[in-house]
C-alpha cells in the first residue's frame, strides 16, 4: 500500500478489521447501555423482593427466579448479596432526592412548599416506608447499609434544602448567619418527624394522607419562613425616641 492509500484509510479511522474508530465507540457504548438496563432491572427486582420477605429471606436464587440469568450475571454486576442491598438502598434514596423540586420559580413561599411537597409525597409514600422499616430492622446487623442509607438519603435531602437556604440568604430572603444545613435539618425534621413515626408504627390511616401532608406543609412552610425572616431594616434619618432622650438628658 502507497502512502496515500495508507493516508486515505489512516484519516478514514479504519484499521485493517474494517471497523472505523467511531464504530467501535458506538458499540462499546451501546454495550454499557444494555448492561446498564441489566442492572437496573435486577436492583429493581431485588428491591421488590427485599422490601416484600426482608433481607435475611431473599436469595440470589429467589432474585434469579425474577430476573433470569445465572448466579454468575449476579455476582459479575454486584461482587455479593450485600452489594446487591447496598446497590438497592443507593437507587431508592435516589428515587427521593432525584423528585426534590428546587427550581427558583415564584415566590420565596412557593418555592419552599413546591420543595416540601415533592419530597414528602415520595419519602411518605408506602414503598420507601417499607424500605425505611427493612433498613431500620437490619441497621444493626448491617451498619454499612444504614451508613448507606443515612449519607444518600437523609443526609443528601438536608444538603439539597441546605443549598436553597444558602441561596436564599444571599438574596436576603432570610436570616443569615444561622447554618444553612442546621436549619435544612430543623425543615425536613418538620415535615416528617411525626408523620413518618406514625405511618411507620400503622398508627394513622391511609385514607386521611393527603390531607395530612397538606395540613403539615402549609404550618411547616409557614413557620419555618417566620421564624427565619431576615430582620426587617432600621429606617434611616429618624432617631428612635430612646436614642434621643438620652442625648437630650447629656447635654
Amino acid at each position: 500500500m502507497d502512502s496515500a492509500k495508507r493516508s486515505t484509510v489512516a484519516d478514514s479511522g479504519i484499521g485493517h478489521s474494517g471497523v472505523g474508530h467511531s464504530g467501535i465507540g458506538l458499540a462499546r457504548a451501546n454495550g454499557s447501555k444494555r448492561t446498564d438496563v441489566k442492572r437496573d432491572k435486577i436492583v429493581r427486582s431485588a428491591a421488590k423482593l427485599f422490601l416484600e420477605k426482608g433481607y435475611d429471606n431473599v436469595s440470589i436464587n429467589d432474585i434469579i427466579d425474577v430476573v433470569g440469568g445465572s448466579k454468575g450475571t449476579i455476582y459479575s454486576n454486584f461482587g455479593s448479596k450485600e452489594q446487591l442491598f447496598e446497590a438497592v438502598v443507593a437507587q431508592l434514596c435516589s428515587d427521593v432526592t432525584i423528585r426534590i423540586d428546587t427550581r427558583v420559580v415564584g415566590t420565596v413561599e412557593e418555592q419552599l412548599t413546591r420543595i416540601a411537597y415533592s419530597f414528602v409525597s415520595k419519602v411518605l409514600s408506602p414503598e420507601i416506608l417499607s424500605f425505611h422499616r427493612l433498613v431500620t430492622s437490619i441497621g444493626r446487623t448491617f451498619p454499612q447499609a444504614g451508613r448507606l442509607f443515612y449519607n444518600t438519603g437523609p443526609r443528601t435531602v438536608y444538603q439539597i434544602i441546605a443549598g436553597w437556604i444558602a441561596m436564599q440568604q444571599g438574596q436576603g430572603n432570610i436570616r443569615s448567619g444561622e447554618d444553612p444545613f442546621r436549619l435544612a435539618v430543623l425543615f425536613h425534621d418538620m415535615l416528617i418527624g411525626e408523620q413518618q413515626l406514625s405511618w411507620l408504627t400503622s398508627a394513622s390511616s391511609e385514607k386521611d394522607r393527603t390531607r395530612r401532608i397538606d395540613q403539615t406543609v402549609k404550618l411547616a412552610v409557614t413557620v419555618f419562613l417566620q421564624g427565619c425572616a431576615s430582620p426587617a431594616p432600621r429606617p434611616r434619618g429618624r432617631q428612635t425616641t430612646k436614642a434621643a432622650a438620652t442625648r437630650a438628658a447629656r447635654s
